[in-house]
């Protein structure tokens, strides 16, 4: 059997083959070739998932972050006083979305371990976007109390997964970075959807009430995006499109 040796990264790079990790993978003509995995090609490595994968999750998180916080906005331009809600009914309506997030977790976890996160997390975020545009056309509180159910049920284990899906890419030393993203993109989020409700709020059309634009908008962001996640998200660092062969054969240790 043939035995190859190849060197990815920077050829005047000043780790020696001793010092580099050594990686065997098998060729198309049945042999096999061993790839030196230097500090170079591994930086390299991390900064394409870094422009590659983390804005698009990012986004996601946010998208998944204003989902959670247009119903205070919409309260602000009439919500209550459209559904005719009274008492605590706002406040059952806020709280129910958590009972279905926490119950059906678990479950959505599996599942997206098993068809693996980069089909999941795009399913998810298009249901949700899909129930946001529903809330357009609630007209009472039992309507919309439904729809945050099913809003819950659709948003669950969304960050868990997002968590397992980088651990496909980076390191554990590498992850803490990564992960502070996403806590960002929630702020960035509680910040950007004031600004988006006011200006959706401005809308003057006369067909609808302003916070059911404001559904309507946002809903229809986060269907148009998932659909690209889906297309976009590789499986794993071995199966992205973005990265060459000799980059998807080094696997990283």
């Amino acid at each position: 059997m043939d035995h190859k040796k190849s060197f990815v990264g920077d050829e005047e790079s000043p780790v020696t083959s001793k010092e580099a990790p050594k990686i065997t993978v098998s060729t198309d003509d049945g042999g096999a070739t061993t790839v030196l995995l230097t500090p170079a090609a591994d930086r390299a490595l991390v900064w394409k998932f870094d422009l590659r994968i983390l804005p698009v999750l990012a986004c996601m998180y946010l998208f998944n972050s204003l989902d959670k916080s247009n119903l205070g906005n919409a309260k602000t331009a009439g919500l209550e006083k459209t559904l005719s809600l009274k008492g605590n009914q706002y406040n059952i309506i806020l709280s129910v979305f958590f009972v279905p997030y926490v119950l059906t977790a678990p479950f959505l976890g599996i599942m997206g371990k098993k068809l693996g996160p980069n089909r999941v997390l795009p399913a998810m975020m298009f249901s949700f976007g899909c129930f946001t545009v529903m809330v357009t056309a609630v007209m009472n509180f039992g309507g919309l109390m439904t729809i945050r159910w099913f809003l819950g049920m659709s948003e669950s284990a969304f960050f868990p997964l997002v968590i397992y899906y980088l651990t496909t890419f980076y390191r554990r030393d590498e992850l803490a970075r990564r992960l502070a993203l996403f806590y960002a993109a929630q702020s960035i989020a509680s910040a950007f959807s004031g600004i988006l409700a006011f200006g959706v709020f401005q809308i003057e059309t006369g067909s609808l009430a302003d916070w059911r634009y404001l559904f309507l908008v946002e809903g229809c962001c986060t269907i148009t995006f998932s659909v690209f996640a889906f297309w976009y998200l590789p499986q794993s660092a071995s199966h992205a499109h973005f990265l060459s062969q000799e980059e998807k054969d080094c696997q990283r240790v």
